[in-house]
């Protein structure tokens, strides 16, 4: 059996799903973050019973308006669809009872299957057994953060979901009943009154409207359909507006519950036009100061524990070539990985924090009227936020921006949000470029940090004013939100989200740094036929003085593989940006991934006889003079500008179903770095 999770944006539905699935969903306080259907087994059911579970986007209505609106619809319509569900359960938030019952009434008329599960995450004040009676439909009350009722929701959908039958009474306007015809039921047969209606009433053809029958019959419909979509969607919305005032009259005995004056004291400060923005940028300050003052010790332990294993590997295991692949490329490769792990657990459980608690559902508002002089809107703050976790789920997100033009701005800037991929790359770079010291009490590489961030944001909203005024013009969408009241954020779920957030990363890049360590290994150490031996005769005599290779031979031995070869063959298109041929490979290796930079570095620059770890690696390049603080301002600059990843682009031309806009803002990014990072190594070196 199939069941689809349905409701309004912020009711609860992600986490419910969650609880009910033992996943590890997305979830934050905020619309627009499941923006296509998660799928799993509900766990812990009674052997013999298997239910699947459809997380859908959170909608307000069934007319869509945005894409991850459409996805909602399409899956409680499309007959023949992966996600068609057997039964539905409302979820309907307790703080929020009357603006859900909109849907609430909506979904109950496309008679499915339907359970009602009220999400009582805070006090509120109604009455259930009045809900149940103007609903026509058994209801059930959880709280899905805590997990109370959990257990009796999955038994009620194992043995009780088929016996809960949708109200046949379906509010459908009396203007379609005519256009709703012989050949409509025969060709969706499986919908409602209602669902045909909502087809009817449609603004473009579905895409799983494929059959001829289907097709002619639906364009036969809206031919024969009596006033337009609009008008026929705004005489269904008064009708039902009427029920929902009816119905609430029932269920609040005493009026619904009013916003709390604590909450609208916060939101007086917390949106303001002016001391809201300085809040946010001093909050997010704040984190960039954490991500440094607080991953320092477990930094030091991660280097220190990983240096060791490659100690003991390389003490223990018998000496060749493998054992040499293994401690100088894929354990000093997934090191340069796995150290930066407590930065980003401190970065997402810091966000997680804010999104939990509401304040980043006030965010989208309060950026919502200076962000339209740029082309874009408040929802497009969901997107670019969710860029610096990672550019292909906030790419995604973008669905929930009803208007084209404005998403197509907020995909082509999204790149510029600095992901949690380049952190470990920034980390590892601005050592090079900035002092571990303090300023009036701050951490100046926090500072700088900030500073990366921010110009990375700031560059992505230029290009969008630019693109702006530059655009054929659009229409406009209005934009209204509804906000969820203010809660301490879950230890628990901040707990899980930095256990999940930190896994993916490190297996995200941990197969991708894996092969590339094997692969830059493998070339930096052979070479051309002869090529070592001639090396190893110039140093022959330094060689039988002292057996360890000196850093000049190791060098030396570097530039006549086939790694040196390739790094001499990029150069020239580098060499203006401080950059050798080793580090032009570290660049288009972590075009893969952009953590693969670090391992990267580790696995070219790798030296036998030498300290292993992050820490002894940077020492090694400062030395040697590869990275001095004008090369590694100007690789920041570079990454700053740079296309995220090759992912990136795949999902730019999915969501754009163009190649030409997706390479086009490739090539136009790299140009883009290329000259600020030329322009950064000139002014400083």
């Amino acid at each position: 059996m199939k069941i689809a999770l349905v409701g309004n944006p912020n009711c609860g539905k992600t986490t419910l799903f969650n609880a009910l699935t033992n996943s590890r969903a997305k979830v934050a306080n905020l619309p627009g973050v499941t923006v296509e259907p998660h799928v799993a087994q509900i766990s812990g059911l009674p052997e013999g019973v298997s239910i699947e579970l459809v997380d859908t986007p959170g909608v307000h209505s069934l007319h869509p308006k945005a894409l991850d609106e459409l996805v909602t619809r399409d899956v409680l319509l499309n007959p023949t669809g992966p996600h068609r569900p057997d039964a539905v359960v409302m979820v309907m938030d307790a703080a929020n009872l009357k603006r859900n019952l909109y849907l609430a009434f909506q979904v109950r008329d496309l008679e499915l299957p339907m359970l009602v599960v009220v999400n009582e995450t805070q006090s509120s004040s109604w009455n259930a057994e009045a809900l149940e009676e103007v609903l026509g439909l058994p209801l059930l009350r959880v709280n899905a953060l805590r997990g109370t009722g959990i257990e009796a929701l999955k038994l009620a959908l194992a043995f009780k979901i088929a016996q809960f039958k949708g109200s046949d009474a379906s509010v459908v306007p009396p203007a379609d009943k005519p256009a709703i015809h012989l050949a409509m039921q025969e060709a969706f047969p499986s919908l409602s009154d209602f669902g045909r209606s909502l087809l009817i009433n449609s603004s473009a053809l579905p895409n799983w409207v494929s059959t001829p029958a289907q097709i002619s019959a639906l364009k036969q419909a809206r031919k024969g359909r009596i006033g337009s979509p609009a008008h026929n969607q705004l005489t269904e919305a008064t009708r039902r507006s009427e029920a929902v005032r009816a119905a609430a009259a029932q269920v609040f005995e005493e009026g619904p519950v009013l916003e709390q004056p604590a909450t609208r004291a916060l939101d007086k400060v917390l949106t303001h036009p002016v001391l809201g923005g300085a809040i946010l940028a001093a909050v997010f300050f704040m984190v960039f100061q954490a991500v440094y003052a607080w991953s320092g010790w477990p930094m030091n332990q991660i280097d220190v524990g990983m240096a060791a294993f490659a100690q003991l590997a390389a003490e223990s295991l018998p000496q060749g070539w493998l054992t040499r692949l293994l401690v100088e490329g894929i354990i000093p490769g997934i090191g340069g990985v796995v150290i930066f792990v407590p930065q980003i657990a401190i970065l997402f459980g810091a966000v997680t924090a804010l999104e939990e608690s509401g304040y980043m559902t006030r965010v989208s508002f309060m950026n919502d009227r200076w962000m339209r002089a740029l082309g874009l809107d408040g929802r497009s703050t969901v997107p670019l936020m969710g860029g610096f976790a990672c550019a292909v789920p906030a790419i995604i997100a973008v669905r929930a921006i009803p208007g084209r033009r404005q998403r197509l701005l907020t995909i082509l800037i999204t790149p510029w949000m600095t992901c949690s991929a380049r952190l470990p790359v920034y980390v590892f770079l601005v050592g090079f470029a900035v002092p571990d010291t303090h300023w009036f009490g701050f951490n100046l590489q926090g500072l700088f940090l900030f500073g990366v961030y921010g110009a990375g944001l700031l560059a992505g909203l230029a290009l969008a004013f630019v693109l702006h005024r530059t655009l054929p013009q659009g229409s406009e969408s209005e934009f209204t939100q509804e906000w969820p009241p203010y809660r301490w954020p879950s230890l628990q779920n901040i707990g899980r989200q930095i256990v999940g957030r930190s896994k993916d990363f490190i297996t995200s890049a941990g197969h991708v740094i894996v092969a590339v360590s094997i692969v830059l290994w493998v070339l930096a150490n052979t070479a051309p036929s002869g090529a070592f031996e001639h090396v190893d005769a110039r140093f022959a005599t330094a060689t039988a003085t002292a057996p360890e290779r000196s850093l000049e031979h190791i060098a030396a031995r570097s530039d006549a593989s086939w790694a040196g070869e390739l790094g001499r063959f990029i150069e020239p298109a580098i060499a203006p940006l401080g950059y050798d041929g080793r580090l032009g490979i570290a660049l288009i290796a972590s075009f893969a991934a952009r953590e693969v930079f670090v391992g990267t570095m580790a696995t070219l620059y790798a030296a036998e006889e030498s300290e292993p770890g992050i820490r002894a690696l940077k020492t090694r390049l400062a030395d040697s003079g590869t990275l001095t603080p004008a090369t590694a301002l100007s690789l920041i600059v570079f990454y700053m500008f740079a296309m995220q990843c090759a992912s990136t682009i795949a999902v730019v031309r999915r969501e754009l179903s163009s190649w030409g806009w997706a390479i086009a803002q490739a090539l136009g990014m790299t140009a883009v770095a290329w000259l600020a990072a030329w322009a950064a190594f000139s002014f400083t070196s």
